[in-house]
């Protein structure tokens, strides 16, 4: 794809308030770790928020695309994944999910949300 069609397919692709996609959106998930807070945590407490973070995943239909092991080539990431989306009213539904959790009080990371460019 040349320049000047990637830049119409980003112009064309922003998203307008009141605006749905219908297409599949993709999240790339820089890992920067779980937080202090999450260590203040006990074993089983972790693994009830991760069961209850893993659940809202399935329950808005995330399918997890790849996962990789970065932290022998990046120290300030542990490892990122790309997760698929059936669409942008999915990932709205995960946030406010893992919102009712305080996920982001635990776990660290850079997001970036896309849609998939013609080829």
């Amino acid at each position: 794809m040349n320049r000047d069609a990637a830049r119409e397919r980003i112009g064309n692709s922003i998203i307008k308030k009141g605006t749905t996609m219908s297409e599949p959106v993709y999240l790339l998930v820089l890992d920067q770790g779980h937080t202090d807070a999450w260590y203040q945590l006990s074993k089983g407490e972790q693994d009830d928020l991760q069961s209850k973070a893993m659940e809202v995943e399935k329950r808005v239909g995330a399918r997890l695309l790849i996962a990789c092991d970065s932290r022998w080539a990046d120290e300030a990431l542990s490892g990122w994944v790309v997760l698929e989306y059936p669409d942008v009213a999915a990932v709205q539904q995960k946030v406010a999910e893992l919102e009712k959790l305080n996920w982001w009080r635990y776990f660290s990371a850079k997001t970036i949300l896309g849609t998939k460019m013609a080829e």
